[in-house]
C-alpha cells in the first residue's frame, strides 16, 4: 500500500522525474521556443498539442537535436495512453544512450520509473528506480539519490514490504537531517512522513509517536503554505497512532483534523483512508450504520475510478460481514463480487514483485460464498415439504455418520488446542532455546567438533536459516563438517533425520506465525509453502499433517472461528 501524500508526490515528480534539462550550453531557438508555447497552453485541445508535438519531433529529428526530441518525446509519452506511452519510453531510453550524455541517460531511467509507478506497475518501476540509484552512486550524486531511495521505499511499502521500506526512508532521513538547506528540509520532512507510515503498518506505535515529534520539531523550518499542509499529514499519521492504541476518541479527532486540508490537497487516496478509519472506529463503537456510511463511499471509489490500495479493500470485509449479519444477500453478493474483482487488480499489479500477497486461496472462497449466495437468491422455488420428506429418508442414515463425525470433530479439536497452548511467541521461544540448549551443551560429555556444531545447530534454528530451500551437502559445507558426521549429529541429539528435522522446525515456525498474524493466513498454500521453504503446496501440507496429525486449511479455519468469537 503506498500512501505518499499528494504534495510530497508532486515534489517528486518535479524534483526527480521531470527536472528540466541542462545538458549543454546552447540556446534554444526561436522556432522551438514557440512550438513549446503553443504545446504547453492550456486553452488547446488534446489533438492540437499531439500535432505540435509531433512537428516538434520531426523538426529536432531532422536537425539532429537529441536534446529537444527527448523533450518532445516525454511530454508526449505523459499525454497519450499508458499502452500508446510505453514505445515511446523504449525510444526515449534508446534516444538517451544515443546522446551518451549522463544527465540524459539519468533523465531517461528516472522518467520510466515515474511512468510505470504512475501505472501501478511496481515491478517495472522498481527495476527502473534501482538502476537509478546504482547510476547515482556511481556518479556520486548523493542528494538525487536519496530522493530515489524514498521512491523505492515507496514501492516496497506498496507491495507490504515495509521492512525494506523502513531501510530506505530511514537512509534518506539520515541524509537529509544533514543540512537547513530549504530543499533538505522538504525532503527530511517527507522521509519522516513515509517513517511514519511504515511503523503505523508494522504496529509499532513507539516508533511512530517518536517520528510523529521528530516531525513537529521540523515543522517551524517550514514556510506558512508548506507548515499549513505538512500539519495536516502529521495529524493524519497521529490519528493512525491512537488508533493503534485504541484510543478512538482522539484517533477520531486527529483524522477528522487532517481531513480538510487533504481534502483541499486534492488527495483522494489519503482522503479515502481517513475515511476507512472513520468507518473502523464507527464499527468498534457499534454505531455500524454510520460506519457502513464510510465503507460504501470507499466502494463507490472503486466503481467510479477502478482505483483502490490495499488498505482500502477492508472496507469490503466489514461491509460482507454487516449484509450477511443483517440478512441483505444481494448486496452481499454485489460487494463480494466487488471484492473478487479488487483481488484479481491487486494480483496482476503486484504478480512476481512480493511473495507477501497472495490473493488465490481468499479469491477461492469468495467465488464460493458468491456461489452459495447466487444458490440462495435463486432457491425460492424449495417447498418446505420436499425438505421434510428429503430430510425424513436420510434422517436414520445421517444419525450414524453424524455421531461419528462429531467424535472426529471433538478428536481434531483437541489436537487444535493442544499444538495451540503449545505455540510461544517466536522471541519467547528463541531465548529459552538459546539458554536451555547452551546448559545442554555443557552438560553433555561432547568432543569439540559435537559441540561446535550443536551451538551452530541452535544459531540456525534461533535465526530461522530453515526457511530457505535446503540440502545435507550444502548445509554441511556451510558448517565445514562433512555430511556423514552432521547426519550422526543430528540423529543422535535431535531423534530424527536431516529431512525430519528442518521440516518439524519449519511446521513448528508456520504454528507460530499462523497463530500470532491473521494476515499470514490468507495466503494460498503455495504461498505459505513457499515462505517456509518447503518446495510446493502438496509438500508442505503432507509434512503439516504428518507434524500436527492436522492439515493446515484445518489449522487456519479453527484460528478464524477462534478470531471471530473473541470479536463478538
Amino acid at each position: 500500500m503506498f500512501l505518499l501524500k499528494k504534495s510530497s508526490y508532486s515534489l517528486l515528480l518535479l524534483t526527480i522525474f521531470l527536472l528540466p534539462l541542462s545538458l549543454s550550453a546552447q540556446t534554444v531557438q526561436d522556432s522551438y521556443q514557440e512550438l513549446w508555447k503553443r504545446i504547453i497552453l492550456d486553452t488547446i485541445s488534446k489533438e492540437r498539442t499531439l500535432s505540435y508535438l509531433e512537428i516538434y519531433i520531426q523538426k529536432a529529428q531532422k536537425e539532429n537535436n537529441l536534446k529537444e526530441e527527448y523533450k518532445a518525446l516525454e511530454k508526449k509519452a505523459f499525454s497519450v495512453s499508458p499502452s500508446a506511452s510505453i514505445p515511446l519510453i523504449s525510444e526515449m531510453e534508446q534516444l538517451a544512450v544515443k546522446s551518451k550524455n549522463d544527465s540524459l541517460i539519468e533523465r531517461s531511467i528516472s522518467t520510466k520509473a515515474s511512468f510505470y509507478y504512475i501505472n501501478r506497475n511496481f515491478k517495472e518501476a522498481l527495476s527502473a528506480s534501482i538502476q537509478a540509484e546504482a547510476l547515482n552512486i556511481k556518479k556520486g550524486n548523493i542528494y538525487q539519490l536519496n530522493f530515489v531511495r524514498i521512491d523505492i521505499g515507496n514501492i516496497y511499502y506498496h507491495t507490504k514490504n515495509y521492512i525494506k521500506a523502513k531501510e530506505y526512508f530511514t537512509k534518506a532521513k539520515n541524509y537529509y537531517k544533514t543540512k537547513n538547506n530549504y530543499n533538505y528540509v522538504q525532503g527530511y520532512m517527507v522521509s519522516l512522513y513515509s517513517l511514519s507510515k511504515t511503523y503505523w503498518q508494522l504496529n509499532k506505535p513507539d516508533s511512530l509517536k517518536t517520528t510523529i515529534e521528530t516531525a513537529e520539531n521540523t515543522l517551524p523550518l517550514l514556510n506558512n503554505q508548506d507548515r499549513v499542509l505538512e500539519t495536516a499529514y502529521i495529524n493524519y499519521v497521529k490519528g493512525g497512532y491512537y488508533f493503534l492504541k485504541q484510543d478512538f476518541n482522539e484517533a477520531q479527532h486527529y483524522f477528522l483534523k487532517a481531513l480538510p486540508d487533504i481534502k483541499k490537497n486534492e488527495d483522494f487516496t489519503n482522503e479515502y483512508v481517513i475515511y476507512l478509519y472513520l468507518g473502523k472506529i464507527a464499527w468498534e463503537k457499534n454505531e455500524k450504520q454510520k460506519a457502513v456510511s464510510y465503507f460504501m463511499r470507499i466502494d463507490q471509489l472503486f466503481q467510479k475510478r477502478n482505483f483502490l490500495n490495499y488498505e482500502l479493500r477492508h472496507a469490503y470485509d466489514y461491509l460482507i460481514a454487516y449484509y450477511k449479519e443483517t440478512g441483505q444477500p444481494q448486496k452481499q453478493l454485489e460487494v463480494t463480487e466487488h471484492l473478487i474483482a479488487l483481488n484479481h487488480q491487486f494480483e496482476k499489479e503486484q504478480q512476481d514483485l512480493t511473495s507477501t500477497l497472495h490473493y488465490e486461496f481468499e479469491t477461492k472462497k469468495l467465488e464460493a460464498s458468491k456461489t452459495d449466495l447466487q444458490k440462495q437468491l435463486s432457491s425460492n422455488k424449495y417447498t418446505y415439504g420436499v425438505w421434510l420428506i428429503g430430510s425424513g429418508l436420510l434422517c436414520l442414515a445421517l444419525c450414524g455418520y453424524a455421531y461419528w463425525q462429531t467424535r472426529q470433530k471433538k478428536q481434531l479439536r483437541l489436537r487444535f488446542n493442544e499444538l495451540i497452548n503449545g505455540v510461544q511467541s517466536a522471541d519467547d521461544s528463541l531465548e529459552k532455546n538459546i539458554d536451555t540448549e547452551k546448559s545442554v551443551i555443557e552438560t553433555k560429555n561432547l568432543t569439540a567438533t559435537e559441540e561446535r556444531l550443536l551451538l551452530a545447530l541452535q544459531k540456525f534454528e534461533n535465526e530461522k536459516g530453515f526457511l530457505k530451500p535446503l540440502k545435507l551437502d550444502d548445509f554441511a559445507a556451510e558448517l565445514n563438517t562433512n555430511r556423514n558426521t552432521l547426519s550422526k549429529l543430528i540423529n543422535t541429539n535431535k531423534g530424527v533425520n536431516f529431512n525430519q528435522y528442518i521440516n518439524s522446525l519449519r511446521v513448528k515456525q508456520v504454528l507460530i506465525d499462523l497463530k500470532n498474524n491473521n494476515r499470514l493466513r490468507q495466503l494460498s498454500m503455495q504461498g505459505l509453502a513457499e515462505t517456509y521453504g518447503f518446495t510446493n503446496a502438496k509438500t508442505f501440507s503432507i509434512q503439516f499433517k504428518a507434524e500436527t496429525s492436522l492439515s493446515p486449511a484445518y489449522f487456519i479455519e479453527q484460528l478464524q472461528l477462534d478470531d471471530a468469537e473473541t470479536a463478538h
